[in-house]
């Protein structure tokens, strides 16, 4: 856990801007420090602790000061954009990367030729979800992605096949307005990350009280 500064202990330089954070800890004890924002700093300059405290007041503030810095390190290990969304925290807290991010690293590693992704309808299944605390049921077809991808120097294409009901997850409103769509994102960067790995599912992603080192990070 990064060390807790009291706010009113901080002096800051004239004109520089801090974002304050404030931290509740298992008891509701309340903690404050806040981070400075230095001027004309660049998106590229601004240092671990500057980018968790944004995350912290905009798209992450749901979640705990320690998590978001172990996210933004992650990130920066793995050579991801966490402030573009490349990164998210996973059921159990887990850190995971968007098909997007490994979509967009394979293809950039140099190692991909081309591919081609086929869709086809499957039989009419029934997959329960819940929704905001209520059982829901989803119906539609059993959508089958096929996903073919020419490597650089091999001879024969890696060839990945998956079904919808493998990756449906109906609480995320996009699979149940999108199925297609998001079945081949997922199938696409699922069999480009076995060209071309990128970092760790979030399955086995370290929690954030777990030693980087350790976990294999």
């Amino acid at each position: 856990m990064p060390e807790q500064i009291n706010a009113s202990a901080i002096t800051p330089i004239d004109g520089e801007y801090l974002i304050q954070i404030k931290e509740f800890d298992a008891a509701g004890k309340s903690t404050s420090f806040s981070v400075p924002v230095p001027r004309n700093i660049s998106s590229t300059e601004a240092s671990v602790m500057l980018r968790a405290a944004v995350l912290k007041r905009t798209t992450w503030s749901g979640k705990d000061f320690p998590t978001i810095l172990h996210a933004v390190i992650y990130a920066d290990r793995m050579g991801l954009d966490i402030m573009a969304g490349d990164v998210y925290t996973a059921d159990g807290g887990r850190l995971s990367t968007t098909a997007s991010a490994k979509i967009r690293h394979a293809m950039t590693s140099g190692k991909i030729a081309g591919y081609s992704v086929t869709i086809t309808e499957g039989p009419t299944i029934s997959i329960p979800y819940k929704s905001n605390g209520k059982d829901c049921t989803w119906v539609g077809k059993n959508l089958k992605a096929v996903v073919s991808v020419r490597v650089v120097g091999w001879e024969e294409p890696v060839v990945y096949e998956t079904t919808l009901e493998e990756w449906f997850m109906g609480s995320n409103p996009n699979w149940r307005a999108r199925p297609a769509y998001m079945l081949r994102r997922n199938a696409l960067s699922k069999a480009l990350e076995e060209v071309a790995p990128m970092g760790i599912e979030a399955d086995e992603a370290p929690l954030p009280n777990e030693t980087p080192a350790l976990a294999g990070v």
